[in-house]
């Protein structure tokens, strides 16, 4: 072929099938003495077992699952959420595994000593084997290096012993100490607090209970024959995950099921029910019965606690719902709060909260009469009192109804502070007003504008309170609100003695320390302490290192993730109306205390805040000349405790 004004020949080859080249075995060079030889390498057929694929993928799985058993329990998850109800048997998993590691921990370590032995026995027969060779090869002289080896391996032998003998130690010191441990945790009260409930469960329970354990133990027996001959065929490795399932799997399923059909359920997770948690429908029940005080309170009406402690209302929130679960959390969900749930949580608050309302006409000893007069009615709206709508009297006091009467401002029929009975109630002039150029004389004063209208205007007699010359009949009436204790409630005798056993344990201190963990709170508590040596300034409370009682409360719990209002007494009647006033004995580090040291027309007249730090003390915004202050938790003046959050 001609290319490029070259010429290139091409030699055809003819094809020659392959010829594979062979050797009847490799050879190896081995050197000794300095000298290199030949020899030939000795290969040996092993006899593979049915098992050894098996063997061969559980070693290299069982590696996989100690290096990525993070990443396995991740993958675990996102699959469980592809199945229906599976986030349900996520959390369930979760909450299994933490009981479990104790357990999964000791058979982890056992399974652990397991391989450790086998490994030493294998190497055992190993040297064994490795001397039989020797003595048929006719190596029966030892050489120095042969007796290095021999003592080699006799002072491993006695370090093995050691370590086996320290190990011993150990596990009997643990088991002592464990058995130390069990005795203790059993002698406290939560403990006993449990086992009371348990032991009182009714005879049907005890009878499923057994049952529960009889399958248990069934299980348990075959699963272990599954075990051995899994141990036998493939690895030691798989005895930790199969021990966790078969001893804690049932126990834990049980112990679960047992806590969340009783009483105990509300101090623990509630599963997601579909539907409301039972505090949040309890505090709506709350918030009805206080609008009725409350408007009670503003129209006049003197209300009396059945229950207080040094002048403060007694919080029965916690009671009432620990008589709920007890009546009917009983061997059944009772924090599911269906149609018939909260028609059962109602009639148990009912039962607990209730107002008697009484009045009774006596007659008394008055003064001369002022004869018949004009009597008006007005209230604290703008359009009965123009610019001054703000409740606040000429005698710079708070106006009250059914206590609170006003008298022309230039013409008085009778001096302020005068006390007046007219229609049977007793008034004090402490206001004034433009009377006499409608033609009145007095204007008594009401909380709301309805109420107004429905007095009108009255022609009657009017007597001068102080004196004995005349007789009237005087109307008294009182508001009693019935907040009955867990105490109160026992003694209605409608609960049995086991009842009453387990709502005392309910009730105890160490149970309901539990019921709440109080996090924002002794976050602001915190927080507070940090604040000790700041300034006072109502006009400078939004700046930094400047505050007030009530901004130094809005401050923190807003920086905490929580925004209440900005004063005091708003903060105070918010708290009031949520249900979230508690007990003094059931202070935490956040919680508020409300003081009233004057009369301000705000609610309840709130006129101080205070954050309790923990360990009776208290942190508050004081006056201009302290600042604020770390000081004794005060008592005395207090309106209510409170905590503002559920």
């Amino acid at each position: 072929m001609r290319h490029g004004g070259f010429f290139m020949k091409i030699r055809k080859v003819e094809e020659q099938p392959m010829k594979l080249h062979t050797k009847d075995g490799p050879k190896l060079r081995i050197r000794a003495k300095g000298k290199t030889r030949t020899g030939r390498m000795m290969v040996r057929n092993v006899r593979k077992s049915p098992f050894s694929g098996l063997k061969q993928k559980a070693e290299s799985s069982n590696a996989s699952i100690q290096v990525k058993r993070q990443q396995l329990h991740i993958m675990g998850r996102k699959a469980l959420k592809e199945v229906d109800g599976g986030e349900e048997v996520a959390e369930s998993i979760d909450v299994a595994t933490t009981f479990a590691y104790p357990m999964s921990s000791a058979a982890s370590k056992g399974a652990k000593l397991l391989r450790n032995k086998k490994k030493r026995k294998d190497k055992q027969l190993k040297e064994d084997k490795s001397k039989d060779n020797r003595r048929k090869r006719g190596f029966y002289g030892r050489s120095d290096s042969d007796t290095i080896n021999a003592r080699e391996v006799e002072r491993r032998k006695a370090s093995i012993k050691a370590k086996e003998s320290n190990l011993k130690k150990k596990d009997s010191r643990k088991k002592s100490d464990s058995g130390k441990g069990s005795s203790s945790k059993g002698k406290s009260r939560r403990g006993r607090m449990i086992a009371t409930f348990i032991a009182n469960m009714r005879s049907g329970e005890e009878e499923k209970i057994s049952f529960a354990q009889a399958a248990k133990q069934t299980v348990k027996r075959e699963l272990a024959i599954l075990i051995k001959k899994i141990i036998a065929t493939v690895l030691p490795g798989f005895l930790g995950l199969f021990s966790v399932i078969a001893l804690c799997g049932i126990a834990v399923v049980a112990v679960l099921a047992i806590i969340y059909n009783s009483p105990f359920a509300i101090f623990f997770p509630l599963p997601d029910s579909g539907t409301e948690d039972p505090r949040t429908v309890l505090v709506g029940y709350y918030q009805e019965f206080n609008e009725k005080i409350f408007d009670m309170e503003e129209s006049g009406e003197t209300v009396v606690y059945k229950n207080s402690e040094d002048g403060v209302p007694v919080s029965n929130f916690n009671d009432t719902l620990m008589v709920y679960m007890l009546l009917y959390g009983d061997g059944r969900a009772g924090y599911v709060m269906d149609e018939e749930g909260k028609k059962n949580l109602k009639k148990v608050f009912d039962e607990m909260n209730y107002i008697d309302a009484a009045s009774s006409a006596v007659e008394m000893d008055v003064g001369d009469s002022l004869g018949k007069v004009w009597v008006t009615a007005y209230c604290p709206c703008s359009i009965c009192c123009g610019p001054y709508a703000n409740g606040i009297t000429a005698s710079g006091k708070t106006a009250r109804a059914k206590h609170t009467i006003a008298v022309d401002a230039y013409n008085p029929i009778v001096p302020m502070g005068t006390k007046v009975v007219i229609d049977g109630t007793v008034y004090t002039v402490e206001d004034t007003g433009d009377l006499n150029h409608y033609g009145n004389d007095f204007d008594i004063f009401y909380a709301k504008h309805e109420q107004t209208s429905q007095w009108g205007r009255r022609h009657v007699e009017a007597y001068i309170a102080g004196g004995n010359t005349n007789k009237v009949q005087v109307t008294s009436s009182s508001t009693t609100v019935h907040n009955l204790t867990y105490k109160d409630y026992m003694e209605k005798n409608t609960l049995t003695e086991d009842q009453k056993d387990v709502l005392e344990q309910l009730m105890s201190a160490d149970t309901t320390a539990l019921y709440g963990s109080g996090t924002i709170g002794a976050q602001v508590a915190q927080m507070a302490m940090t604040k000790v040596g700041c300034g006072y300034s109502q006009d400078k409370r939004m700046q930094e290192g400047w505050y007030d009682c009530s901004s130094l409360v809005y401050r923190l719990y807003k920086e905490a993730g929580l925004v209440l209002s900005g004063t005091a007494a708003e903060q105070g009647e918010d708290c009031y109306k949520k249900a979230q006033i508690i007990n003094k004995k059931d202070l935490k580090p956040g919680d508020l205390i409300f003081y009233s040291y004057e009369e301000n027309g705000r609610f309840r007249n709130i006129s101080h805040v205070a954050i309790y730090v923990g360990d009776g003390k208290m942190v508050h915004a004081a006056n201009t000349s302290r600042g604020v202050v770390l000081d004794l938790l005060r008592t005395g003046s207090v309106v209510f405790y409170a905590r503002p959050y559920r």
